[in-house]
């Protein structure tokens, strides 16, 4: 037996040619609207944040053998089994010459006895022999108290190393030394910042007030706790060649432009304790300028931290002089994003700390500083006290000191 075929209607084909035009027209729609998509997304310009400003972020012959001897003096201090309260950094002094503008480090480096302070001082002859023939490390000995390393590139003095081994060095305070770590140049990567909210630690969040994700990021920080500052984009040298982005504070603007200006910028990333600038390093050197800003802050109980982005800058002595509260930058923790120099930024900001009470760290959102902190992060919470930056302001100064002996 066999069935015999049914014989197609009209309208039969009618709908099977009417399915093969829907398909059709389907595909062909897919078709155009990704090659649109591929056409815009190619057309979308690409939002990339405004470069930060530091003196130390200028590439030079003598900042690059700086990184070098930071890198040897970071292996042979820190690879061994020292205890790491037992090492200091003194304040950074600035020096120029020869055209070059840098900062001199000082460590001091407490040892157990003349033996131990010679086997350091061997360790640091080793690592930065092999660097260049220019790096010249000359060693002196203070009889019966310390031997010091004189480190030279260039001609210039750049680091000072001192291995104390008979009057020990002391903290001139009680208590743990406190730290304050702020993330600056937030707006412009939602996820990395996100990625540092996670973070349990108490770090401060300086956020750009013009920027794609600058919304996103207050209310999450705010949904957490977590502490808000304004970063407050102002004038460069060179400008407008170094742009420092969109809501700029300038020097061309009078008093209401820059009331103004500061006004909406605060609006916008609500919930702000402080302040600190974003490049700025022309701004902060105009008295005129600075003390407009200054005085709005403190009609708003606000504080301020000088970023320190030039040597000449004004802002730190007149917030002071005004009683606002303030504080200035002392280490920047990633201009270089190699993870050993992140690191010994890291143990220069815990060094200062331990020498004089309180420090303040400032950094970037990139993973690669996201991954020191986390390796850092048990040590922190057992060796200093990591606070906000309006706590730190706010306390530094009325800690209890002791007199060094």
């Amino acid at each position: 037996m066999f069935t015999r075929k049914r014989k197609r209607s009209r309208g039969d084909i009618w709908l099977n040619q009417k399915g093969i035009v829907h398909v059709y027209a389907l595909f062909s729609g897919s078709l155009i609207s990704l090659g649109l998509g591929l056409c815009l997304s190619h057309l979308k310009p690409q939002i990339s944040p405004p470069p930060y400003e530091e003196a130390s972020v200028i590439e030079s012959d003598l900042n690059r053998a700086i990184r070098q001897i930071d890198n040897a003096i970071y292996d042979a201090v820190y690879q061994g089994e020292r205890a790491e309260k037992g090492v200091f950094f003194t304040e950074v002094e600035p020096e120029s010459k020869q055209g070059y503008d840098w900062n001199l480090t000082e460590l001091l480096i407490n040892v157990p006895d003349r033996h131990a302070a010679l086997r350091l001082e061997k360790r640091i002859n080793a690592q930065l022999k092999p660097l260049s023939p220019e790096i010249i490390c000359k060693t002196g000995e203070v009889k019966g108290r310390e031997i010091v390393c004189r480190v030279s590139t260039l001609g210039l003095n750049t680091h000072r190393v001192r291995l104390i081994y008979d009057k020990h060095e002391e903290t001139p305070y009680e208590g743990l030394p406190r730290i304050a770590l702020i993330i600056d140049d937030l707006g412009y990567d939602r996820d990395m910042a996100i990625s540092f909210l996670q973070l349990d630690l108490p770090l401060t969040f300086s956020v750009l007030p013009i920027a794609p994700h600058t919304e996103t990021i207050v209310q999450e920080a705010n949904m957490r706790g977590r502490e808000l500052m304004l970063h407050l984009p102002m004038e460069p040298k060179n400008y407008p060649s170094s742009n420092p982005g969109p809501g700029a504070l300038l020097t061309n603007m009078d008093e209401a432009e820059i009331r103004r200006t500061l006004e909406a910028h605060l609006s916008r990333v609500e919930g702000s304790r402080g302040v600190n600038h974003h490049m700025g390093s022309y701004f902060t050197e105009r008295k005129d300028k600075m003390g407009i800003v200054l005085r709005e802050l403190k009609k708003r109980n606000l504080f301020y931290i000088d970023s320190r982005t030039t040597k000449e800058t004004v802002a730190l002595e007149m917030a002071k002089k005004m009683g606002l509260p303030s504080a200035r930058r002392h280490v920047f923790l990633d201009n270089d994003l190699s993870p050993k120099r992140i690191r010994f930024q890291m143990e220069r900001l815990l060094g200062m700390a331990r020498r004089s009470g309180a420090a303040v760290g400032i950094a970037h959102p990139h993973k690669e500083t996201l991954q020191v902190l986390k390796e850092y992060q048990h040590r922190l919470e057992k060796n200093v006290m990591v606070i906000p930056a309006s706590e730190l302001v706010s306390s530094h100064g009325d800690r209890k000191w002791v007199k060094v002996k």
